[in-house]
């Protein structure tokens, strides 16, 4: 069959996504310059979105903010498909002021089938939005032919830029600090955990935003040793997980109160878990389902910091155990949480669903 792949993004993503080894139809937008114009562009492509869809078989989006062209293409086009990827559950309620909120839920029902990245979030979706039938879920994890082997003992410490200390447990933060995730609280919970763990954190965010979570840490931590700096690629950072000990997945309700955050899917849970890395996690449904029903890691009873620091303190306080969850992980990966493992059967149920919608 005939695949187009329609793509809308930045210049900077443009160039990465001219390497991927498929064939991408990309219009790069700028962020700068005049505003008419991007708007102008941006009705086009919707405009062209919209001829496409009519003619088309099957349509795939990953973008609410392409549903309404889509809509209207799928009721003069009754013998289309429209299945949308949902990577974010957004609702008005939670983000009152987001267009993309109020986007998607004026035409959530309009796709025939939705895929969503959480079986608690697909099932939070239906009932929020009413849909017809329950999501298919395909977790956000990663092909088990892109785990990284292992790299030379010290690997990690060259990439902090820093010695690891000798006889402590490594806890590693690697993505963003922002507003749904400060690291702040994890700084907080190490403060107060009986047991000294060494926090080496790779911080994705700006550089006075590095600095100031430095600071933080500085004064909380005052004689514990601990290692903040910017991020590095993650595939880069992948072979050297297997020097840490504990990976933090902090994804708390109480810091941002919506159902997105409530019902978390990082994929940093499951490069964790690929290479060798027990898990602290937040007090989360969908966290817990996998780190503590997998028994690989743990995570807060509640959303405090003291939960998180107690749930950090049983993690390190029997390295034996610890060290039969940092064996586990991987195992437990390759057998059920690859995407070959998880993903490959919902793609073939998906496609049984085109295939009997058509007829």
């Amino acid at each position: 069959c005939l695949l187009r792949i329609l793509m809308r993004c930045d210049e900077q993503a443009a160039r990465r996504m001219r390497d991927l080894p498929f064939r991408l139809e990309i219009w790069p937008y700028r962020s700068q310059g005049d505003r008419a114009a991007r708007k102008m562009v941006s009705a086009v492509f919707k405009a062209y979105i919209f001829f496409l869809a009519l003619r088309a078989r099957h349509i795939l989006t990953t973008e609410s903010n392409y549903l309404a062209p889509l809509a209207w293409a799928r009721r003069l086009n009754r013998r289309g498909i429209l299945v949308q990827y949902c990577q974010e559950l957004l609702t008005p309620e939670d983000y009152p002021h987001s267009r993309l909120a109020h986007t998607y839920a004026k035409y959530a029902r309009v796709p025939d089938i939705v895929i969503d990245v959480d079986p608690c979030r697909a099932a939070a979706r239906r009932q929020r939005f009413a849909l017809r039938r329950e999501p298919l879920v395909l977790l956000n994890t990663m092909p088990a032919s892109r785990v990284a082997a292992p790299a030379p003992a010290g690997t990690l410490a060259r990439l902090a830029g820093a010695p690891l200390p000798k006889g402590l447990p490594v806890l590693l933060h690697a993505g963003g600090i922002g507003k749904e995730k400060p690291l702040s609280r994890v700084i907080d919970a190490v403060a107060i955990c009986r047991s000294p763990v060494f926090l080496l954190a790779f911080c994705t965010g700006d550089e006075s935003e590095i600095r100031r979570v430095a600071e933080y840490a500085r004064e909380k931590l005052e004689t514990r040793p601990h290692c903040i700096r910017d991020a590095v690629p993650r595939q880069q950072l992948w072979p050297a997980l297997h020097e840490a000990d504990i990976g933090v997945v902090d994804y708390t309700f109480s810091v941002e109160p919506t159902l997105n955050q409530k019902y978390c899917a990082p994929t940093k849970l499951f490069e964790f878990m690929a290479h060798g890395v027990a898990i602290l996690g937040s007090n989360n449904d969908s966290l817990r389902r996998i780190v503590e029903g997998e028994n690989i890691g743990r995570c807060a009873d509640a959303d405090s910091v003291e939960s998180l620091a107690a749930a950090l303190e049983s993690l390190v306080s029997d390295r034996a155990v610890l060290a039969e969850m940092k064996q586990r992980g991987p195992i437990v990966f390759g057998e059920k949480y690859s995407y070959e493992k998880a993903c490959s059967p919902v793609v073939s149920r998906l496609m049984t669903l085109l295939q009997t919608q058509r007829e």
